[in-house]
C-alpha cells in the first residue's frame, strides 16, 4: 500500500528503546508498502530525500500525495503500536465507505473515546475534537478533494456528514510522542 507519513518535531526527537520513533516506524513499514514522507523538520528531509513530498502543509502534502492513486494510508502523528496492518487493510478494502480511521479501544468508563461508533462501527460523531486530527486514516476511491479543508478534522467532520467513514477498532497498545514523555516525565522512554 502507499503510504503518506507526517512527521511532526514532537515525533522527529522521540526516543524508545534506544532508537528513535522515526526509524522504528519507517523500519516497520517499509519492507511491505510503499512509504512517503512529509515532514517540515530539516533533518527528516535530508534523511529522507528520496521519499520527501514537498508541499508548503500536511494538507498540501495529502493533495500532491493521493493524485492517481486509488487507495492509500495516511499517517500523521506516530505512534508505538501493535495495529495489525494486514488486518487494516483488508478491513478498509472490504467496507463500502470512503475513509476508515483507526480507533483506539478504551476500557469502559475509564476514558473517553475519540470517536463515537455505531454497532456497524460507522463514526457517528467526535467526542474529543482535539486528537481527532491525528492517527491512521485510509481512503479509497479518491474522491475527496483535499485542497478545500484545512485539516484532517475538517475532513473527518465533512467524512461523518456524509457517512462516508468507518472505525478500526484497535484493541492493542498506542502511545505517541506525546504519550512516551508524559509517561516518562518527559525523558525518552528506554527499556530496563
Amino acid at each position: 500500500m502507499n503510504i503518506l507519513v507526517s512527521i511532526n518535531k514532537n515525533d522527529s526527537k522521540c526516543k524508545i528503546f534506544n532508537k528513535n520513533l522515526v526509524d522504528y516506524t519507517v523500519k516497520n513499514l517499509e519492507g511491505q508498502h510503499k512509504l512517503y514522507i512529509y515532514s517540515d523538520v530539516e533533518e527528516i528531509q535530508e534523511r529522507f530525500k528520496s521519499r520527501i513530498i514537498e508541499a508548503k502543509s500536511e494538507i498540501d502534502a495529502l493533495v500532491k500525495f493521493s493524485k492517481d492513486k486509488k487507495t492509500y494510508m495516511f499517517i500523521n502523528r506516530l505512534a508505538l503500536c501493535n495495529i495489525n496492518m494486514e488486518n487494516l487493510i483488508k478491513y478498509h478494502t472490504n467496507h463500502d465507505k470512503e475513509i476508515t480511521v483507526v480507533s483506539k479501544n478504551f476500557v469502559k468508563d475509564k476514558s473517553i473515546p475519540i470517536y463515537k461508533l455505531n454497532d456497524k462501527k460507522d463514526i457517528m460523531s467526535v467526542t474529543r475534537k482535539r486528537f481527532a486530527d491525528c492517527g491512521i486514516y485510509l481512503f479509497k476511491n479518491n474522491d475527496i478533494d483535499f485542497s478545500k479543508y484545512k485539516n484532517m478534522y475538517s475532513i473527518i467532520l465533512d467524512a461523518i456528514k456524509n457517512s462516508k467513514i468507518k472505525g478500526f477498532v484497535h484493541k492493542g497498545y498506542w502511545w505517541t510522542s506525546s504519550n512516551i514523555r508524559r509517561r516518562n516525565n518527559g525523558k525518552s522512554f528506554n527499556a530496563r
